[in-house]
């Protein structure tokens, strides 16, 4: 599987222009051919951060064309050029059974940091961050990858409270993983106001 992060800063004020952009013209246009699942969230009042999960790379390819496409028409928007983090999934799982079309609200939390190879921070993940996943309550998925020279993690979740319940593990497994990351992990997070499952989601 293959996911693609996409975030950017907004210009003052014109968040809401770029929600009702993506909400009625973005979505309806980027359904192309193996995509699974998109979700787009705003972090705070000037940043809108944007997550899709394709079948592979060649579909992955398909919907760039598509999302420049939508870029170019809402550009005016943008305090800088979206950063664009794009790779094959290395670690993943879904623990909740989620429809096609399945419009229940979802809490979503992505966490970006720089790194200088890919291993170590796969095997951190792998066996520090996936085994707190594991016991959480209110987790729907969860992946991650390095594309880039960055690191990228995500999950997603029934509600605000049931991420704050975990994040101070997180947090503690993060104090004790000097050396892996070259900065501090910068995490983002909110509610979906669009987004859409195009298949049936099933735990794996």
């Amino acid at each position: 599987m293959y996911a693609v992060s996409l975030r950017a800063e907004i210009k003052d004020g014109r968040i809401g222009e770029l929600k009702e952009f993506i909400k009625n013209n973005a979505l309806p246009s980027l359904e192309v051919p193996g995509m699974i699942s998109i979700g787009f969230f705003n972090p705070d009042s000037n940043s809108n951060l944007g997550m899709a999960f394709l079948t592979n790379k060649e579909a992955a390819e398909t919907f760039a064309e598509e999302r420049n496409k939508n870029l170019m028409q809402v550009a005016d928007v943008f305090a800088s050029f979206p950063k664009v983090v794009e790779g094959e999934i290395t670690l993943g799982k879904i623990y909740q059974d989620r429809s096609a079309n399945d419009n229940e609200e979802a809490y979503v939390r992505v966490v970006f940091a720089k790194v200088d190879n890919s291993e170590s921070p796969t095997n951190f993940v792998k066996e520090k961050i996936f085994p707190i996943y594991e016991e959480a309550e209110g987790l729907r998925g969860a992946g991650f990858f390095v594309a880039d020279g960055e690191a990228v993690s995500w999950n997603i979740w029934d509600s605000e409270e049931a991420a704050n319940a975990v994040i101070p593990k997180f947090n503690e497994e993060l104090s004790s993983a000097e050396g892996i990351f070259l900065e501090d992990p910068k995490p983002y997070s909110g509610y979906l106001y669009a987004g859409k499952n195009f298949t049936d989601i099933n735990k794996t």
